[in-house]
């Protein structure tokens, strides 16, 4: 008998039962008024959480000790691969993936029963009882369908090894994020359906909901960055973002969180919007598990999917379950979902919140939909037609530039109602710089018309937001008589939630000029060279000197064959690189190429080997990609604005004035 196997597939059994309890004692205390069973439910649920974590650590522990007998071993990890690469062979394989997801979410809803639980009697046994369903339905497929702990018949005396794309530190820190963003949105999911369920919809729910929303908002967002990072960094096609079916699934979820936390705000004001947001909380989650499905099913192709499996068809039936239940509670509850009140003004912010969130859920639709497009043409007349990244450019290229242009003029419009003389001040200065911004880059002769329209876009979110941030400090200046430094950072004291989001505005701002910069201006070259050749690509010169093998030997790498290249720039060497493949041991006929990168602010020279010949022939692509250095600095603006809008308000420190002193008294 294996131990560990039996430890593991016992803490995933208890930690089922454990869920189960969850929700047969939240729904048996709310209906019968105990008190206590409630408080056990909630219990449960934490509970549920130390199981996952006694699972997961036990899986670790198993392919650290080289367990080639339990079968998920067997089948990612092997005796020469390092500690830190079997930490991350945890979640590369399908069953270890399910575990990880589950766990993820096991941590969420344990933490959201010891915190945010207590401050929500009202709906206390609903989030509960929601929270033990959907933990179920996870656990039930790694019980019944994809154990990690699965004993194989014969035990091998190694294993196969990590798959080759995934050998990469990135391994560390992508899928997590992206996994653990993808699951946090069964907080907000359960929050909504908490609140439909007891009928409390009103802006209490949307409060307690706006935090984890934001967190999931946050980590999902930082998963897709990393993701873009390792597409550009390891897998050697020369871009960050693919349009590939699995990455759709990954920031779909993105757009309805994203749409909720400023819908949100409306809901917080005015009252308004109550079946909306529910809508997109509830739809996220779907979304989610939808990208589960989709990466587990076989159904559209990708490069980054598993392999067609039983427990694909299984979450098919779950997101059809997910979608049934979240429609019947809002026509159920619609009647309770009347806006407390009516719109002022078209012109107001408002508005402005409200038509971004639809461009955001438009664009969710044109992605989802060009995603399963080979789907719907096989089952209409039986052949598979895919859409590749010339449809999704075109087809969400003008939904992007819509929404730049509505974050900036949601960040300049007042709210409930702007006067015509209020309107015409704040929107004048702004329109004459993105005239003029067109009228530069077509002066510089630029004539891509979705380029134009881009940086422009991009450049008027950066002029309002930055005139917020100037009308903020030079009041804070007034008022404390700080310098321009100290108070532009007091702005973020005062009012984070404000402050951040504009932070977030402006790397939306700087990403998008960076994928024009990198794409529509992109140049390429493919070469064949022998050494001492040479060839340019742009205003750069490639040369080549030739090959040269090194034999790592750890990680399952049995060779690396590496191109010796240099890069001149007016005649100068700028840069020596190292373009190569990798070779893996029991992966012969899956080469990965090793992508080489001399980068600056202007500009990356992106250099990669196709292949080579034995007479040290090789064929070189080499591409300059500008700006993209902007991307990873945008991202990293956008990520602290979000973490300083999460980030609780530091409490106003209240000064004690020395009491009067009495009549007559004399000064000290």
């Amino acid at each position: 008998m294996n131990i560990t196997a039996t430890l593991g597939a016992s803490a995933l059994l208890t930690a089922l039962a454990s869920s189960l309890f969850a929700t047969g004692a939240a729904i048996y205390g709310h209906r019968l008024g105990h008190a206590w069973a409630v408080m056990a439910s909630r219990r449960a649920i934490i509970a549920t959480g130390a199981l996952m974590t006694l699972a997961l650590l036990t899986l670790a522990y198993a392919l650290l000790a080289n367990d080639f007998s339990i079968a998920h071993v067997a089948s990612v990890s092997s005796t020469n691969m390092e500690p830190w690469m079997k930490w991350a062979s945890i979640y590369s394989g399908q069953p270890g993936s399910l575990l990880f997801w589950t766990w993820s979410m096991s941590l969420f809803m344990a933490a959201f029963a010891a915190t945010t639980l207590r401050q929500m009697p009202w709906g206390a046994p609903h989030a509960i009882a929601a929270m033990g369903t959907v933990l179920a339905a996870f656990l039930i497929a790694l019980v019944f369908f994809a154990s990690p702990f699965r004993v194989s018949e014969v035990t091998p005396l190694d294993g196969q090894g990590l798959n080759p794309l995934l050998v990469d530190p990135g391994m560390l820190i992508h899928p997590p994020f992206l996994l653990a963003g993808l699951v946090s949105t069964a907080v907000p999911f359960v929050l909504g359906a908490a609140a439909l369920m007891s009928g409390r919809l009103d802006s209490a729910w949307v409060r307690h909901a706006r935090s984890w929303a934001l967190a999931s908002f946050l980590i999902l967002s930082v998963g897709n960055f990393l993701g873009a990072w390792w597409a550009y960094t390891v897998l050697g096609w020369g871009g960050y973002w693919g349009w590939d079916p699995v990455e759709n699934s990954a920031i779909l979820p993105l757009f309805p969180i994203t749409a909720f936390l400023h819908s949100a705000m409306v809901q917080e004001r005015r009252g308004m919007l109550k079946g909306w947001n529910l809508a997109l909380v509830l739809s996220a989650f779907a979304l989610a598990v939808f990208g589960t499905f989709n990466v587990r099913s076989g159904l559209v192709a990708s490069v980054h999917s598993f392999a067609e499996s039983e427990v694909g068809p299984y979450f098919l039936v779950l997101l059809g379950i997910v979608a049934v239940v979240s429609v019947a509670l809002l026509v159920w509850r619609m009647p309770l979902l009347r806006a407390d009140h009516d719109f002022d003004s078209f012109a107001s912010r408002e508005t402005g919140l409200i038509l971004n969130t639809y461009v955001l859920i438009a664009l969710a639709l044109v992605i989802l939909g060009g995603t399963l497009f080979p789907v719907f043409s096989e089952l209409i007349d039986g052949s598979r037609i895919t859409v590749g990244p010339p449809f999704f450019n075109d087809a969400t290229g003008p939904i992007w530039i819509a929404m730049l242009v509505l974050i900036a003029f949601g960040t300049v419009l007042p709210w409930r109602r702007a006067a015509p003389g209020t309107l015409t001040r704040r929107l004048r200065v702004p329109v004459l710089v993105t005239l003029a911004t067109v009228a530069v880059l077509v002066g510089f002769g630029m004539r891509n018309v979705f380029a134009i329209a881009t940086i422009a876009a991009a450049v008027l979110i950066i002029y309002v937001t930055g005139r917020e941030y100037v009308i903020g400090a030079r009041g804070a200046r007034r008022a404390t008589g700080r310098d321009w430094l100290s108070a532009t950072t007091s702005l973020f004291e005062r009012d984070r939630r404000r402050y951040g989001g504009y932070l977030v505005h402006l790397g939306v701002a700087v990403i998008a000029i960076a994928v024009i910069g990198s794409s529509v201006f992109q140049t390429q070259v493919r070469a064949v060279v022998s050494p001492g050749d040479t060839f340019e690509v742009g205003d750069y010169r490639i040369s080549y000197g030739g090959l040269r093998v090194r034999e790592p030997g750890v990680n399952g790498i049995e060779q690396e064959i590496v191109a010796l290249v240099g890069v001149e720039h007016d005649g100068e060497l700028r840069a020596s690189l190292e373009p190569g493949q990798r070779f893996f041991t029991n992966f012969a006929n899956q080469p990965v190429a090793m992508v080489a990168i001399d980068g600056n602010l202007l500009r990356d020279v992106y250099v990669f080997m196709q292949g080579f010949e034995g007479d040290q022939t090789a064929e070189i692509q080499a591409f300059i990609n500008p700006l993209v250095q902007w991307l990873w600095i945008g991202g990293a603006i956008y990520t602290v604005g979000g973490l300083l809008a999460f980030a609780p308000a530091r409490r106003p420190v209240t000064v004690r004035q020395p009491a009067s002193p009495p009549p007559g008294a004399q000064r000290a």
